[in-house]
């Protein structure tokens, strides 16, 4: 679609968002407790993470993607047949029986099960930073005039890591540690045009490819499914010593004032790690108006977890409409992007 089809309207919005969580919850004592780790390790109090969710039978992270699509669509009050591009960012395109998904695409997939048709659909990925980076290219498209309406989904089953990660003798494997922090979640986002400029804004994209073997995610050689191998502490260590600069030369880059900010949401590797972080941003940026934590009960779902956590949030009546919100995501490589956009109108009325 050319820039003179569409007019003026050379810029993007968020016209809705939705965060999808498995019914089945699972208590982090339950598999993590004190006597099932190395040194009798409180896992809970080191991390913060209480519980996470995982699928039912017969769900995989094509089902979790399409719940979180459709609710999306639902609140945008747009139909399907108008989205002419769709963005599958997930990490994981397992089903089940633990199959990983190859090709087609598996947004052609997401595509078809929502009859969308004609629209343009690939995968994105780059780790838990694969959904602002779905979110950046929509944006751009949109902007550029080549879609009028995006959708941007993920659906994120790794919870298998968490029995990869406990089959093993801890003591031998410290690397699988940190699979412990994870959980099955969804999210999707739909773009559309508007008028007027800033709705959304993104910061420049870094990428410190020099810690890439910090956190490993690749098949098992041992059992069927996934495998996650993280050097925790070097990981978290990278991202906050480079965070309050990434903020400070982000804000900066996007024109936005950090004190107008009214909600802020980091990618939660764990709440303990967002608290730390936020206190780096504190320091460098000032105080922070609404720090959004809220995956004490939901772990780490990878590139779904922004769109997990301001679900949460719009459904604890935290959020109004055109407030401003700023995501701040990071995931292995090491991928960091930032997000500023204003709230969809209506979104606290959202079912």
């Amino acid at each position: 679609m050319s820039n003179d089809m569409m007019g003026s309207a050379t810029h993007a919005q968020l016209l809705s968002f939705a965060g999808f969580l498995p019914e089945t919850k699972v208590a982090t004592t339950s598999f993590a407790s004190p006597k099932d780790l190395p040194r009798s390790l409180d896992f809970v109090r080191l991390t913060g993470i209480l519980a996470h969710h995982e699928v039912s039978a017969g769900q995989g992270s094509f089902e979790l993607a399409i719940g979180a699509a459709k609710k999306a669509l639902s609140r945008a009050d747009i139909a399907a047949k108008d989205i002419d591009l769709v963005i599958n960012c997930s990490v994981s395109k397992m089903d089940g029986k633990l199959r990983q998904h190859l090709s087609p695409s598996f947004a052609t997939l997401i595509a078809n099960e929502l009859q969308i048709p004609g629209a343009q659909t690939f995968d994105v990925s780059n780790a838990c930073a694969g959904m602002l980076t779905g979110l950046l290219i929509a944006e751009s498209r949109i902007k550029s005039g080549q879609s009028k309406y995006a959708l941007v989904v993920a659906g994120e089953h790794i919870s298998p890591i968490i029995d990869e990660a406990m089959r093993r003798n801890l003591y031998l494997h410290p690397r699988a540690m940190a699979s412990l922090t994870v959980g099955d979640g969804a999210a999707a986002y739909i773009l559309g045009q508007s008028k007027e400029a800033g709705r959304i804004i993104f910061s420049e994209p870094i990428t410190m490819a020099q810690y890439n073997r910090y956190c490993i995610g690749q098949a098992s050689k041992s059992h069927l499914g996934p495998q996650m191998r993280t050097r925790a502490k070097d990981m978290q260590d990278a991202v906050m010593d480079n965070l309050g600069n990434f903020l400070k030369r982000s804000i900066d880059y996007m024109a936005v004032n950090w004190d107008e900010i009214d909600h802020t949401f980091s990618h939660p590797t764990t709440p303990k790690a967002v608290k730390k972080g936020a206190k780096i941003a504190t320091e460098m940026m000032g105080e922070i108006n609404f720090l959004h934590n809220n995956s004490v009960e939901t772990a780490n779902t990878a590139s779904t977890t922004h769109g997990v956590q301001i679900e949460l949030s719009q459904n604890s009546g935290h959020l109004k409409s055109e407030e401003t919100a700023l995501l701040v995501s990071y995931g292995s490589g090491i991928g960091i992007l930032a997000m500023h956009f204003k709230l969809p109108k209506g979104v606290e009325d959202w079912s």
